[in-house]
Parts: structure tokens; C-alpha cells; sequence
């Protein structure tokens, strides 16, 4: 009996984002049941996807196109998961540096493994990480992550080590609710710990909103949150259209 191959894209775009201009996603993460980094895995071996992805911007710049931005994402795991991400993201450095010398480096990931010395050596290769962080106590982190309540101050702390960090944000109620006072109070106090370079807020939401019972808050809501980070903490904020990197 022969198993066909599941073929999941790693390279989309170049498209235009609100956040990052014109942009390159690299699934680091494509689930695939062929070329993986071992028979128990789905992750694709990092030799795929750099080949890959070598392919598709020698294609670009020959056609004369412009990408402002190259990002490294995940789609069956976070990126910081895959067991070859220094390696990767050494390649993607290079290919970046040769075939869009002007573009930034970014990675985009949950903080799923962003304590591990081989990932904090990996990800000061990036211009930026993209780090979602949105939870001020650890009743918010503990629900919405299932982390323990413990793992949110060992976060803060990590995240700290990071020069490159652009802290990202959803601002929800329901079943949890980040927007109240008590949250959005600690969790301005963990921002001013943790000292990114800047925070985005995004509009959309990242859980699923039927499952966790989840919806946005109201703009107005958003804009005073903005409004406090920025009088308390001194950093830069930008709200976003939550856009797919996937497309």
C-alpha cells in the first residue's frame, strides 16, 4: 500500500502585511509525513526547508521583487520547537544576507521553548522576535496556556535576556478576560521587567474563540490599555490588524 506524501507549503507570499510591509513566511513547523527530522516527528528535516525557501527567493529576485520582511513561523509547533533551529536560522541569515540584503529577520513564536540556551543563541541571530505575551497573572496564563502558575514569573524572566523582543498582544473577554484592571495592571508591571523594544496589540485573537468562549474587546478598551503602557512604561505601541502569515 503506498501513503501519499502530505505536501504542506513552507514558503508563502511575498504579500503585504499592516505590520511587516511586504512580506515571506517560512513555515519552519509544515507538518509532513516524508523528509522529517525522525520517523516520530512531522517536523520537516531543516535541509527541506532551506532549500526550499533558497529556491523561492532566488525565483523572487530574479523576477525584480521587493520583501521587507522574511519571518519564521510555525504551524504544527512552535518554531522555537524544531531540533534544528539554530541551524535553519543560521542558512536563513545568509540567504537573507544574499538575496534580499535590505529585509529584516524576524521569528514569530508562543515562547513555547524560548528558555533553552540552544534557542536564546538561535534567536539573537533575528533582527526581531515576535513573542506573544498578553497575561498578567498567572490564573490567565495558567487557563489560557496550561502552564503552570509557576512557569509565568520563569518567563518573564526569560524573556528579560532578549534585546530583540517585540512583545505581541490580544486584548479578549469571556471566559477570560485580560482587559480588566487587576490584569492589565500586572501585566504592565511584567512588560516594564521584561523591557521589549516595542509592543504590538493585535485585534484578532489567538485561541479559538468558540472553544475558549473568547471575544475581542471593544476598541475603545484597547485604546486606554495603549494609552496606560505607553505612560508607564515609556514603550512604543502599534495596534494591528491580526493578519494571517499564512497565505
Amino acid at each position: 500500500m503506498t501513503t501519499t506524501a502530505t505536501v504542506a507549503p513552507i514558503v508563502y507570499g511575498p504579500f503585504t502585511t499592516q505590520r511587516l510591509t511586504r512580506t515571506l513566511a517560512i513555515d519552519l513547523c509544515a507538518a509532513r509525513n516524508h523528509m522529517v527530522v525522525s520517523s516520530d516527528s512531522t517536523l520537516p528535516r531543516s535541509s527541506l526547508v532551506v532549500t526550499t525557501v533558497a529556491t523561492r527567493m532566488i525565483e523572487l529576485s530574479k523576477a525584480g521583487e521587493k520583501v521587507k520582511s522574511v519571518v519564521v513561523i510555525g504551524s504544527s509547533a512552535d518554531p522555537t520547537e524544531h531540533p534544528n533551529l539554530r541551524e535553519a536560522t543560521e542558512n536563513f541569515r545568509t540567504l537573507c544576507n544574499k538575496w534580499f540584503p535590505r529585509a529584516k529577520l524576524y521569528l514569530q513564536s508562543n515562547c513555547a521553548n524560548i528558555g533553552s540556551h540552544d534557542v536564546r543563541a538561535a534567536l539573537s541571530i533575528y533582527d526581531r522576535v515576535l513573542a506573544r505575551f498578553e497575561w498578567g497573572t498567572a490564573k490567565t496564563f495558567t487557563a489560557l496556556t496550561g502552564g503552570k502558575s509557576q512557569d509565568l514569573a520563569v518567563l518573564v524572566k526569560d524573556l528579560h535576556y532578549y534585546d530583540n523582543l517585540i512583545v505581541m498582544a490580544s486584548i479578549y473577554r469571556g471566559s477570560q478576560d485580560n482587559s480588566k484592571s487587576n490584569e492589565v495592571k500586572a501585566w504592565i508591571k511584567r512588560l516594564a521587567e521584561i523591557k521589549p523594544t516595542s509592543v504590538q496589540i493585535l485585534k484578532g485573537l489567538p485561541y479559538n474563540p468558540k472553544e475558549r468562549k473568547l471575544r475581542a474587546a471593544p476598541t475603545s478598551v484597547i485604546s486606554k490599555i495603549v494609552e496606560q503602557i505607553g505612560e508607564e512604561t515609556g514603550l512604543a505601541v502599534t495596534v494591528h490588524e491580526d493578519e494571517l502569515l499564512m497565505r
